[in-house]
């Protein structure tokens, strides 16, 4: 109630679920010792629930006109000790005929100063010692200075001026504006230096396939086109591995719908805005885009019997299924455009081909997860057909048998790095994919697909000169330049160029070697995380831990309060708690259907 009450919104609070009502102005009263006031409190008991109810003209507050309800307490609402005397509904008196006799409060007073005294020390460390903080203060911008400058580092641009040496990188107002030597802020404007020399500045790392600070499930997998659903509508903004993944450099990332469907729902292209809302971590330039797979995730190959309706279950039915849905989007234009016109009957808003339609006018980026090279040359033709340009093929482990049919399309290769021969379909797969469509012309990143491997992309990115000889230049582009320009966003990010958001890393070393590590990382010329300060925030984090689960110990322990009835815990985390996938259900290399 507290943290939405700061965020304007209206709360109501209700005993619905408790296992005793005697419980409620306790319970209330601990809500007011973490931070929320009486007036607000009061509020939420009163004129919020009865506007809420649509009943404010009789019902919230004490005036002219309004029903007669109200209560009569002996001391304040708020103190749990404090007796109700009685209770007027529309104007009808309900005294409390509980009372106790001035005998019984007298021997109840002792028994309470008996019990107080004997556990005094107890209670006050219970009920006094905050050990929880807003989650808040782990999760925010670290600095933001008006100018910063970079100075005397190996600038990685992935640009046209490749890699300098001993250089100045001068950011201002979150965007880069000059690359050179001896640079100076503007004048009168005060700049944050950062002493880079032995040091290495490079894009920050753009993940181009993550499953990552999605809440729940990242699949709807009930119907064979979910084009409908948004993963913006699930991002998890409050997920630790945003520092995590923070802490490897990297500063955006694609966040995809599962590979169960052969149309999925629509991605979100995040930056990693620490402490930001959902809504604040969208990249705002990024265009639209929209998940499509192929192989044996959307037959629903070994999925058991149970999985034998939806249709397709053959890869000749997904290649139809396509064909159908898109016909079918041509259609909802042509009719649209009829009714807009006022040649044609209104057309109710059909949302999922909608997404599709803006496919075929190239407002949405299609991301198709992909293994099989007659697979992908068959969505490659189908899709020609209609006039529409791919925007990557994901995974694409046979990528490398078709390169130049991929290159002539002009559709994105964002490859993994080395997983081979996890599956069927993946037999063929080889660690030379990456170098081998590079080569033969096609823009190549290499992604994660796991909130693991998130962490360390560059050392993903060096695999492409081990395997294939890709130049290190080339190959750091793997994971910043080219999934830019994979996304649309190129324009804005994905290098060190003048008028750039200022999205960076700085390394401790060379970029792509395995001893090197992320010392800051900044998005938008803020900075987001500090390998400097990470320790005391580990620890802070880890004695807070200690703390929370030492005192609910002791809070079980006193036996101060009845526990709620297990219906009471069962209703509460029915209808309040959401889930999030773990780990190892959040890639979509081999899970089918559960990633």
């Amino acid at each position: 109630p507290i943290l939405l009450g700061r965020g304007q919104t209206e709360v109501a609070l209700t005993t619905h679920g408790l296992a005793s009502l005697k419980s409620f102005r306790k319970n209330l009263r601990k809500t007011l010792d973490r931070g929320m006031s009486e007036e607000n409190a009061l509020a939420s008991l009163t004129t919020i629930p009865a506007k809420m109810c649509g009943a404010s003209d009789l019902l919230g507050e004490i005036a002219p006109g309004k029903l007669a309800n109200f209560v009569v307490v002996k001391g304040s609402y708020f103190d749990p000790k404090s007796q109700i005397i009685a209770t007027w509904v529309e104007g009808k008196h309900y005294p409390n005929r509980s009372l106790p006799t001035e005998k019984e409060k007298k021997d109840k007073e002792e028994k309470e100063n008996k019990e107080s005294k004997e556990k005094a020390d107890e209670k006050k460390k219970l009920l006094t010692e905050r050990k929880a903080r807003p989650p808040a203060e782990l999760r925010k911008p670290l600095a933001a200075p008006p100018a910063v400058i970079f100075r005397g580092v190996t600038a990685w641009t992935c640009g046209a001026k490749g890699i300098l040496k001993e250089a100045d990188v001068l950011v201002v107002d979150g965007k880069i504006a000059r690359v050179g030597s001896n640079l100076q802020p503007p004048q009168g404007m005060k700049a944050r230096s950062v002493d880079g020399k032995g040091k290495h500045l490079t894009p920050g790392i753009i993940d181009c396939h993550s499953h990552s600070m999605i809440l729940g499930k990242v699949n709807e997998a009930t119907l064979p086109s979910s084009a409908m659903v948004r993963i913006a509508d699930v991002v998890n903004s409050e997920s630790e591995n945003v520092f995590r993944q923070l802490a490897g450099g990297v500063t955006a990332a694609n966040l995809l719908h599962g590979s169960a469907n052969p149309i999925g729902g629509q991605n979100a292209v995040i930056k990693l805005r620490h402490g930001q809302s959902p809504e604040g971590m969208l990249f705002a330039e990024a265009p639209s885009g929209i998940k499509f797979a192929l192989g044996e995730n959307v037959k629903q190959s070994n999925w058991s019997e149970k999985h034998r309706t939806r249709f397709p279950q053959s890869r000749m039915g997904v290649k139809t299924f396509f064909a159908n849905r898109f016909t079918s989007a041509n259609r909802y234009l042509t009719e649209r455009q009829l009714a807009a016109a006022g040649k044609g009957p209104p057309i109710s808003r059909n949302l999922e081909l909608e997404a599709i339609s803006e496919i075929i006018q190239g407002k949405r980026l299609i991301h198709c997860h992909s293994y099989r090279q007659d697979e992908i040359l068959v969505l490659l033709r189908l899709m020609e057909s209609f006039g529409v340009k791919i925007g990557t093929f994901q995974h694409v482990l046979e990528g490398y048998k078709v390169a130049d049919e991929i290159a002539a399309h002009g559709a994105g290769g964002s490859a993994f790095s080395d997983w081979w021969a996890y599956k069927f379909e993946v037999y063929d797969a080889i660690p030379y994919a990456g170098a081998i469509m590079h080569e033969r012309g096609v823009t190549v990143s290499f992604n994660s697909d796991s909130s693991d491997h998130a962490r360390r992309l560059n050392l993903e990115a060096a695999k492409a000169v081990k395997y294939g000889g890709v130049s290190e230049e080339e190959a750091l582009k793997f994971v910043t330049f080219n999934p830019a320009k994979q996304l649309g966003v190129d324009k804005w990010t994905g290098s060190i160029e003048k008028g750039k958001h200022a999205d960076l890393a700085l390394w401790s070393g060379h970029p792509l070697h395995y001893a090197s590590a992320c010392e800051q990382t900044w998005i938008d010329g803020i900075l987001y995380y500090d390998r400097s300060e990470a320790p005391a925030r580990a620890e802070s984090v880890h004695e807070e831990r200690i703390a929370l689960l030492k005192k609910a110990q002791e809070t079980l322990d006193s036996g101060s309060e009845k526990d709620a009835s297990q219906k009471a815990k069962d209703a509460f985390f029915r209808k309040a708690i959401e889930f999030a996938s773990s780990l190892n259900v959040h890639s979509c290399r081999n899970h089918n259907h559960k990633h």
